[in-house]
């Protein structure tokens, strides 16, 4: 008799573990909604960390796919609140991860859902200084490129490969003046660079990182 643990599994029948994972996170998104519907009720302004992962910022909630997330939700899949129903937003290192179809698409989203005159904040590798670096403008320090294996150090242009391509991850790359023309076309007004922001932004990435703001139009 075969015993159908989760190894034996693993090995003779993969597929089963995948199609476990896609009906269990529809299952959890199928409850999100209901989740989100509670949140609104509550009368307390809603400050929404896209992709924020199992540690949000506090006072955000965090929208990501992560087992201890506070919102379960594929973001391919929009986002799962109304429009005009959300305070605030904040993504940090995010969007390069997006292509730029993608990218637009969530950046639509953003403006739909937050209320007028509510603030989208994001966060992104500046690909300037990667590039500065492989012109030799700037020499960047070992531990500009993380503790990753996405960084090859064979020659200058690998500057360009990890801020690109980030081991297959990175599907966009930014600077300020494109950060805030993305922005701006998505239909945000009062779009601008802003400063580091050591409430909610990551002091580790701070010299790799531009920032920037808007406003959804009232």
């Amino acid at each position: 008799m075969m015993i159908w643990g989760k190894d034996s599994i693993r090995e003779s029948a993969p597929w089963m573990i995948l199609a476990y994972h896609d009906i269990a996170g529809k299952v959890r998104m199928h409850k999100t909604k209901k989740q989100v519907v509670q949140l609104l009720r509550q009368d307390s302004p809603l400050w929404i960390d896209l992709g924020g992962g199992n540690s949000p910022r506090p006072g955000w909630l965090s929208v990501d796919l992560t087992p201890n997330c506070d919102i379960y939700w594929n973001l391919a899949c929009g986002l799962p609140f109304p429009s005009a129903s959300v305070d605030r937003l904040y993504s940090s290192h995010l969007l390069e991860h997006l292509t730029f179809e993608e990218g637009n698409r969530l950046l639509l989203e953003c403006r739909r859902v937050l209320r007028p005159g509510g603030e989208l904040s994001v966060c992104v590798p500046n690909a300037r200084i990667f590039v500065e670096s492989y012109l030799g403008l700037v020499s960047l320090p070992r531990d500009m490129f993380g503790g990753t294996d996405a960084y090859f150090e064979t020659t200058a242009i690998d500057s360009l490969n990890y801020v690109a391509y980030m081991g297959e991850h990175h599907k966009y790359m930014f600077d300020q003046e494109n950060l805030n023309h993305r922005l701006e076309a998505a239909g945000f007004v009062d779009v601008e660079a802003r400063p580091f922001d050591d409430s909610v932004d990551l002091l580790s990435r701070r010299a790799e990182s531009i920032y920037a703001r808007g406003v959804a139009p009232k």
